[in-house]
């Protein structure tokens, strides 16, 4: 089995957000956020791919990093391979993470083991567009190098 160190490079597609969002959000729980506006959600069946205020992990992109660096299970037999598997997935209004897909692929069974990880993801707090809150997309790379 050859080891295998594995860079997560959080190349967030978060696609556009303030510092100052950022900081008000970090520390609250998702569930903080939701039972204040329950009543406040846009249309659930439209997903949007930028919000005034993106979808934060509970303690940040550090602590994101560290989930996932944590979860990816690190033994394959397969040939020592460098490059990224980019993941998307959405961001419910509850902060849950659903319909997560490889959108670039770089080997089926890291694509495979990307997807288990996100899968695992606990809630977010969610993304708010003109004060209500909405479902995101969100895309993650998480590259893969072999030593």
């Amino acid at each position: 089995m050859k080891k295998i160190l594995i860079l997560l490079l959080l190349g967030l597609v978060v696609i556009s957000y303030s510092v100052k969002a950022q900081d008000a959000v970090v520390n609250a729980q998702p569930a903080d956020v939701l039972s204040d506006a329950k009543h406040e959600v846009v249309d659930t069946n439209q997903v949007y791919s930028k919000a005034e205020q993106m979808p934060q992990f509970p303690g940040g992109e550090i602590e994101l990093l560290k989930f996932i660096y944590n979860n990816l299970k690190t033994n394959y037999d397969c040939n020592p391979i460098i490059g990224k598997v980019i993941c998307r997935f959405i961001i419910d209004i509850d902060g849950s993470v659903k319909s997560p897909e490889v959108i670039r692929s770089l080997d089926r069974n890291l694509d495979a083991e990307a997807i288990r990880v996100i899968k695992l993801l606990p809630k977010f707090i969610p993304a708010k567009q003109n004060g209500k809150i909405v479902r995101v997309w969100y895309i993650i790379p998480v590259t893969f190098k072999f030593e």
